[in-house]
């Protein structure tokens, strides 16, 4: 037990599709991946985290994009060999020789694959440019050349100014605190974001950006800022339960990012994602927030349940290697950190990139791991001390309490065993996802209300959480 809200059997973690799910009121799907990613039957949701290297789709045959070297942070990046292919999310073997040592592709059966690569294609590149040149310009019969003005209208090659609070006035003052993580783990290599905290190195990102999705962190870490600087990079901390990790980058003079609030969100409010998806460092996407409050749980490599996000819900394309960056308001403040995505099929072989469902960790509860993690101090969850499961009574949704631990925080308030917890403070709870959720968004010791149903009958309690 990490919280003492565990679902009561295995039901509600079943993959969509089955007729055996019970209504979750969330997200019902793995944002991660699974044990075995790449067994999902065709048109299973599957999310995976937004934090990693996707290969070329089949069938390509220019360069694979390139990559920083952890163990050479001055030198070039190592590009890999024309030809390969890869299912998405493994890095492509390379093939012929090569001077640089390419880590081998990463297994299916990998639970997080970090992306960082993406094949680009120039199209109608060679019949546009025969029109252009035609277009642009001719001869005469007897070879003399002649230039024809199409346009006649005034030109103005000035470009608007920023507006304060607007998406290119943010983006200029965000670009500067997100940088990009290469990170090594045995002969594996992954990539994500990250968010700088502090001008002397320190750097919050996602916990399975720096262990490459696997069970411990790397073995070599390197930070590319956006002035086109590197430095290698320590961990200081991590928390796979909220999947918050925290690194020290060898290097000072830095910017830090304004730190929001995520207490005060509206749906709606326009948002945008700075990261590096695909491995294209210093990218900007804009959007809103399209829901607050989404449960979203995480699975570990035995495909028990190892996170669930109480999630910033948006539009703005998320897509892998947006991982541990930033999500920002209009006045350029940190409000969550991005950290999954929803794609439509189901496996690593055809991962998708956004279709317009990304999820960022709140910043109040990213900060507060993130501070605990900085100090060295040990990272503690609020617990209601109670595991839960879908309510097996479809006219009342909530989470169902099949047991309370002795002397714990529902135990103290009287919440008895068979209760149907129903709302925390003005918060509905349809499933059992969504009260740790909830739960998780609060901090040991506080006290919120809780209102639950037992024999028909609507109580609500104040409770003191406790800490797992």
């Amino acid at each position: 037990m990490t919280n003492g809200e565990h679902p009561g059997n295995d039901d509600w973690r079943q993959v969509p599709g089955d007729p055996n799910q019970p209504p979750t009121g969330g997200l019902p799907t793995n944002p991660y991946g699974s044990a075995d990613a790449g067994n999902h039957s065709p048109g299973s949701p599957s999310n995976p985290p937004s934090g990693q290297f996707p290969s070329p789709p089949p069938g390509a045959t220019g360069p694979l994009g390139q990559y920083p070297r952890p163990d050479q942070p001055n030198a070039p990046y190592y590009q890999q060999q024309p030809g390969g292919t890869a299912p998405l999310g493994q890095m492509p073997q390379a093939t012929g020789s090569s001077s640089a040592d390419v880590p081998p592709a990463r297994s299916n059966g990998g639970r997080k694959l970090l992306i960082g690569a993406v094949a680009v294609a120039l199209l109608a590149g060679g019949a546009g440019g025969a029109i252009g040149a035609s277009v642009a310009g001719g001869s005469n019969k007897d070879g003399s050349s002649t230039s024809n003005v199409v346009a006649s209208g005034p030109t103005n090659t000035a470009q608007p100014s920023a507006a304060p609070g607007s998406v290119q006035a943010t983006a200029a003052q965000v670009l500067p605190s997100v940088v990009s993580i290469t990170v090594e783990v045995g002969n594996q290599v992954g990539s994500g974001s990250g968010v700088i905290l502090s001008d002397n190195g320190v750097i919050l990102t996602n916990n399975h950006v720096i262990s490459a999705g696997g069970g411990k962190p790397a073995d070599k870490i390197l930070v590319s800022f956006y002035d086109g600087s590197r430095a290698m990079a320590k961990v200081l901390g991590t928390d796979p339960t909220s999947d918050i990790a925290v690194i020290q980058a060898d290097k000072t003079g830095l910017r830090p990012i304004t730190i929001g609030s995520s207490a005060n969100l509206s749906v709606g409010q326009e948002v945008i994602a700075v990261g590096s998806p695909l491995g294209l460092e210093g990218t900007v996407t804009t959007g809103i927030i399209s829901s607050l409050n989404r449960p979203v749980s995480t699975s570990g490599a035995d495909g028990s349940v190892e996170s669930v996000m109480d999630a910033i819900q948006t539009d703005a394309a998320i897509n892998p290697g947006n991982s541990g960056g930033a999500l920002v308001n209009a006045n350029g403040a940190l409000i969550g950190i991005n950290t999954a995505i929803a794609t439509v099929n189901g496996g690593t072989e055809q991962q998708s990139g956004s279709i317009g469902l990304g999820f960022a960790i709140p910043v109040d509860q990213a900060m507060r791991i993130a501070n605990a993690l900085r100090s060295g101090g040990r990272v503690q969850q609020a617990s209601l001390g109670v595991n839960v499961r879908p309510s097996s009574d479809v006219t009342q949704p909530g989470a169902q309490v099949v047991n309370v631990v002795g002397g714990g925080a529902a135990d103290q308030a009287g919440i008895p065993k068979g209760a149907v917890i129903t709302q925390v403070e003005d918060r509905k709870i349809a499933s059992s996802d969504a009260l740790v959720a909830a739960i998780r968004s609060y901090a040991p010791g506080d006290t919120v209300k809780i209102t639950y149903v037992v024999n028909g009958q609507t109580k609500t309690v104040d409770v003191k959480l406790g800490a797992s």
